[in-house]
């Protein structure tokens, strides 16, 4: 039948709407390309991040929670040092014009692989530094050798960075993804085999190490010693830009951590930790999946201003439309989660990790932020707003953990987050013509969505219903039912 009877939609209409959204993922245009990548890097990303999320269920059965502690420790030190010199090699080949070409990449080999090796040497020589610091000897051997991450992410082809910038995104996952895949099965079965805090490690080095060898089989390059002055002018001045702006991204992510390691015990140190894995889903998903495609996109309008003030516009009301439900849903049902998880013993830290699972929405909102000015040519107003966020958290750090413990923690972060987004947006107008009230009208569907769940779960606490797995049942069927229809909103939506 070719006409819709008795509210029946006909199958002819439904074969046209699919054949429609298969045709456009055909073409060429920004957005099929947007779409494609996305699709590549949600399902390489969700596989990744659910087996990185069965090790930690894993561990956290097998392991200590002072064990845990000790990597949370371990796995930031290696963080801080990465991004003490990290200049965004990767952001300036995927920015640049020309970052595709050999003499680029060339320069970038170069530059990472100095830097990877010398703060290899740096960080080998601090470790008994820090470990002193913690007062905790058994870190020493661990730090030295998980620093072996910082010497394989320095060797990694740079080619690896042209696949985002071309849309390749399918070979990216193989890299990425896979060496993530890889390094996650590792750590689980030495975590049954050691049971001990070395199978994190040598997992969280593996993790490189395999990329380093993949991006040299999927993209390789052979480096050569005459360096272009012009491409190593142009990435120099990209540095500058960058430089400071990954520790202090990190800083911001990682203080509770550093604080927290030298304050309280290493049992609740882990506990912490594991529950903040949670937190850093939607961040890290949204990162991954969205954030380069986000780059690569705002690259090509770097030289349209109104285009690009649009395409924030539209990107801010996406982002909201998941990222506000889905921190709803960890708020509310975060005593179900970790329960479930990781075990009864864990609930004790469900208050933290709902008050940290609001970071989300501001994380993910300020990385868009973050992909426009990098994609201008710009990094160094982000570095404004990042050591903004930095200094709220580093001023009031320490007095909230002492005072407060676990939850101070969590508020301080969370605050710094949302304070400074609000900068972010008032500094960004600058640059181009991005009014606030259009702004907040974008995250207003978000805030709708998230209505329900908030809702559900509370009436259920009003009705003495407490226990947390069945919380966890219905919050999630709630958050299903809101996340279908922002998938609708957004397939309506222009």
């Amino acid at each position: 039948m070719s006409e819709v009877q008795g509210g029946v939609v006909p199958l002819s209409k439904i074969r046209r709407i699919i054949l429609d959204k298969v045709s456009l993922l055909k073409k060429d245009s920004l957005k099929a390309k947007g779409i494609r990548s996305m699709m590549f890097l949600g399902v390489g990303t969700a596989f990744e991040r659910g087996l990185k999320f069965v090790r930690y269920m894993i561990v956290a059965r097998i392991l200590a929670e002072g064990q845990i502690g000790l990597m949370a420790l371990v796995m930031v030190a290696a963080t801080m040092f990465e991004a003490f010199t990290e200049v965004g090699i990767k952001h300036s080949v995927i920015q640049n014009k020309r970052g595709a070409e050999y003499d680029y990449l060339n320069v970038a080999w170069w530059f990472q692989a100095v830097r990877g090796v010398v703060l290899f040497a740096i960080a080998y020589l601090a470790s008994p530094w820090i470990s002193s610091f913690y007062q905790k000897p058994e870190l020493l051997r661990l730090l030295q050798v998980a620093f072996l991450a910082l010497l394989f992410r320095g060797l990694v082809s740079p080619r690896a960075y042209v696949l985002e910038k071309e849309y390749k995104f399918g070979r990216a996952v193989l890299l990425i993804q896979g060496s993530g895949i890889c390094a996650a099965i590792i750590a689980v079965v030495l975590a049954f085999i050691l049971r001990s805090v070395w199978a994190l490690v040598i997992g969280f080095v593996a993790e490189y190490a395999i990329m380093c060898v993949l991006s040299y089989i999927f993209v390789p390059i052979k480096p050569s010693l005459k360096i272009n002055r012009k491409d190593l002018a142009e990435l120099l001045r990209f540095a500058r830009g960058m430089f400071g702006l990954p520790i202090l991204t990190v800083v911001a992510l990682k203080a509770d951590v550093l604080v927290l390691g030298k304050v309280v015990p290493d049992g609740e140190l882990g506990m912490y930790f594991l529950a903040t894995t949670f937190v850093q889903l939607p961040i890290f998903l949204f990162g991954r999946v969205v954030g380069p495609v986000l780059l690569a996109a705002f690259s090509e309008k770097q030289d349209d201003m109104h285009s690009l003030c649009r395409v924030i516009v539209k990107t801010t009301k996406a982002s909201a439309i998941f990222s506000i439900p889905m921190t709803a849903f960890m708020a509310s049902c975060a005593g179900g989660i970790l329960t479930l998880s990781y075990g009864q013993k864990y609930i004790v830290v469900a208050i933290p990790m709902a008050i940290l699972s609001l970071m989300a929405v501001a994380h993910t909102q300020a990385q868009v932020f973050a992909a426009a000015y990098l994609a201008v040519g710009r990094p160094h107003l982000h570095r404004r707003y990042t050591m903004l966020r930095v200094a709220i958290i580093i001023g009031f750090l320490y007095p909230g953990v002492l005072y407060f413990g676990l939850i101070g923690a969590a508020t301080v972060v969370v605050m710094g987050y949302f304070i400074a987004l609000l900068m972010q947006v008032i500094w960004f107008r600058r640059i181009i013509d991005l009014k606030l009230g259009v702004y907040l009208r974008g995250l207003i569907p978000g805030l709708l969505l998230a209505i329900p769940i908030v809702t559900a779960v509370g009436l259920l606490r009003i009705a003495g219903i407490n226990a947390p797995i069945v919380l966890l049942g219905i919050g999630l069927v709630v958050f299903a039912g809101t996340m279908a229809a922002g998938g609708l909103i957004l397939s309506r939506s222009e």
